[in-house]
């Protein structure tokens, strides 16, 4: 990446030591940017509740750069989507890829390469159906067709939330 000491499937948390109840201090500010040397950029975020499964989950994170994995019952028009780049719980802080080739994106079914996707009820996995209370993702597509529930490969370009069907 384009700052040093950067690994983007690293996962941190604050702790607290007995010596003076020190805490141990979060080596990036929350919504720091970098690019990796694939053309991919990446936000550090902070999990929120529910943390994220796994890589290749799609978030949503707010102008706190809070994350929690998107579904039909979080994000509002225009937050954040990303992509986690790691397993992590509430509380922890890490890396949220926003653009360029992303290798693994979570679908709920059977989903079309290079079509619109939206949201699921099930957290941070995406479809292409477009049901009552799923919101419409711009920005985010495949590029090769999930014949089933699994993974596939797509891109993202800055995407956010936009209409709820």
């Amino acid at each position: 990446s384009n700052i040093a000491g950067v690994n983007v499937s690293q996962v941190y948390e604050e702790t607290t030591t007995g010596y003076n109840s020190y805490t141990d201090t979060i080596p990036f500010a929350l919504g720091t940017m970098c690019w990796g040397s694939d053309g991919t950029a990446w936000v550090f975020v902070k999990y929120g509740t529910g943390g994220s499964t796994g890589a290749g989950y799609v978030l949503t994170f707010d102008e706190d750069f809070l994350a929690v994995m998107m579904s039909n019952s979080v994000g509002a028009l225009g937050d954040k989507i990303g992509v986690a780049g790691a397993t992590a719980t509430v509380d922890q802080y890490g890396w949220a890829q926003v653009y360029g080739v992303v290798d693994t994106l979570y679908t709920a079914g059977a989903t079309s390469a290079n079509t619109a996707l939206a949201s699921t009820s099930t957290a941070g996995k995406i479809d292409d159906a477009t049901g009552t209370g799923t919101k419409n993702l711009s920005g985010i597509i495949l590029t090769t067709a999930a014949g089933s529930a699994t993974t596939a490969p797509g891109v993202l370009n800055w995407p956010v939330i936009g209409s709820t069907n």
